[in-house]
């Protein structure tokens, strides 16, 4: 599905972080680089307590990805991120581990969760879905996280041009980086409208005016959030790829969560009782 994907959205590069690292090393804490988000700031304990890490081993390398925790045993995440990169297929949950609680995921107050299920939004998985819409999915935890859940914004209010919001995840800085990323870091930036260069149920986000800061690989599945006064910080977008090896000059791509809220609610209720 990712090579489907960078064949048919020339220019654009889905966000999963792949580095070639032997899968004995996929237990947290065998990471180099420390940076993420291009042009981020380091967020501190707490300021997003909602985050989580996701690492996935699976053959002779490792892949990692951001997410966010929508439910106590439910993450939301890209769909990419949980399907082969070359096949296409659904990868095994048995591999993955995600890591919630803290800033620095090599931390030992770090809540280490196993997983159980893997739910991509069917038409994104099966290939049918528009222009690739829906590159969302759900993680099932094996055991419920402590860290709260951030709620998913309720119409199309923060979809309007010039909503300021923000970015977060362990990204890399630039596409040349080498290794995994520690520390999470976050970025302001403002939308600039949906549908996003022409994909429909896509939100543009950027940097405006100083185009410095913006999402890079291993941001999949990251949060476009934005600040209401009544439900605090929501979630409106799902990061799934930018333009030109992560340049902070165009704007990236996030799927709506508003268009996938029912299917996203149903499958949460369904991890949830089982």
């Amino acid at each position: 599905m990712r090579a489907n994907l960078l064949a048919a959205i020339a220019a654009v590069l889905p966000l999963v972080a792949i580095c070639a690292v032997s899968v004995a090393h996929a237990e947290p804490g065998s990471a180099t680089a420390r940076a993420s988000v291009v042009g981020g700031k380091e967020a501190t304990q707490g300021a997003y307590p909602w985050m989580a890490f996701i690492v996935d081993a699976e053959g002779g390398g490792v892949i990692s990805c951001s997410g966010t925790v929508i439910a106590p045993r439910v993450v939301l995440t890209a769909a990419h991120c949980v399907l082969n990169e070359e096949s296409g297929a659904l990868r095994g949950p048995s591999g993955y581990q995600v890591v919630t609680g803290v800033v620095d995921w090599t931390s030992p107050e770090r809540q280490v969760s196993a997983v159980t299920q893997l739910a991509p939004y069917p038409k994104f998985a099966d290939g049918t879905s528009r222009n690739f819409f829906g590159d969302v999915a759900l993680l099932g935890l094996a055991t419920p996280t402590t860290a709260p859940s951030i709620p998913l914004a309720k119409g199309t209010r923060f979809l309007r041009m010039g909503t300021r919001a923000r970015i977060a995840g362990w990204g890399m800085t630039s596409a040349r980086q080498e290794g995994f990323t520690e520390s999470l870091r976050w970025a302001k930036t403002v939308v600039q409208g949906s549908p996003c260069e022409g994909y429909w149920g896509r939100i543009c986000a950027v940097d405006f005016p100083s185009f410095a800061a913006g999402v890079c690989f291993g941001d999949s599945g990251g949060p476009l959030v934005a600040f209401d006064r009544k439900r605090g910080w929501v979630e409106f977008g799902v990061a799934q790829a930018v333009f030109n090896n992560c340049t902070t000059r165009r704007p990236q791509l996030y799927t709506r969560t508003d268009l996938l809220a029912k299917w996203i609610a149903g499958r949460v209720a369904k991890i949830e009782a089982g």
